[in-house]
């Protein structure tokens, strides 16, 4: 599956009002473990990915249009909360009949297709990172507060996020997918900062001291 920034980021309105809403959209057990596994998994590796670095390591960058580690960092932390009220706003158009890709096979190839890093992408305007943040810690900080609510909102919410739909990349998405799109979408860009630390000339850990 490929996908667009603007499936990256999307706020859908149902792609079919009007219709009989499902008999049950609430989430199994499995459905709500597994995302609770995704965004817990990927807090971590966010954290974890921008912990300890230096000034010099913070601001790198690869080349004129490549991002920094800062850049990917705040990329990550606005997209957490464009995301997340993505989903809510998708909870508020009308119910519809549960989609047949609302299912666990079509959840884990939604995961596995924003991850892949191979199909190269273009932040919408809202996402495009403003220095916001100018230490590894300000951008951790702001992370963990959103994603921590975003994880006590999926161990709890019976809000019936399969039957609420907008359109997607390869036909309608849920509200739970978006859930989904989000925690991926942190670790593509995870995967992007370890780009730019693995490259030959990241600074060396030494090289500079927070003031």
């Amino acid at each position: 599956m490929r996908f667009t920034a603007a499936a990256l980021c999307l706020i859908g309105m149902a792609s079919a009002a009007g219709l009989t809403a499902a008999d049950n959209g609430r989430l199994t057990d499995a459905e709500r473990a597994y995302l609770v596994e995704q965004l817990e998994q990927s807090k971590k590796d966010v954290l974890a990915s921008i912990a300890g670095l230096t000034p010099a390591q913070w601001t790198f960058k690869a080349g004129p249009d490549r991002w920094s580690v800062e850049q990917c960092a705040e990329h990550i932390v606005l997209a957490e909360g464009y995301i997340f009220g993505g989903s809510q706003k998708l909870l508020e158009t009308p119910a519809v009949p549960r989609p047949a890709a609302s299912n666990t096979e079509m959840d884990h190839k939604l995961v596995t297709g924003v991850e892949d890093r191979s199909h190269k992408l273009s932040a919408p305007e809202p996402l495009v990172p403003a220095g916001k943040f100018a230490t590894p810690e300000e951008a951790a900080k702001a992370f963990k507060e959103a994603r921590d609510a975003s994880i006590a909102y999926a161990k709890t919410t019976d809000a019936e996020l399969r039957v609420h739909v907008g359109p997607g990349p390869a036909g309608p998405i849920d509200a739970y997918q978006l859930l989904l799109l989000m925690a991926s979408h942190s670790v593509r860009h995870t995967l992007q900062i370890r780009e730019v630390e693995a490259n030959p000339n990241f600074p060396k850990a030494s090289a500079s001291l927070w003031k």
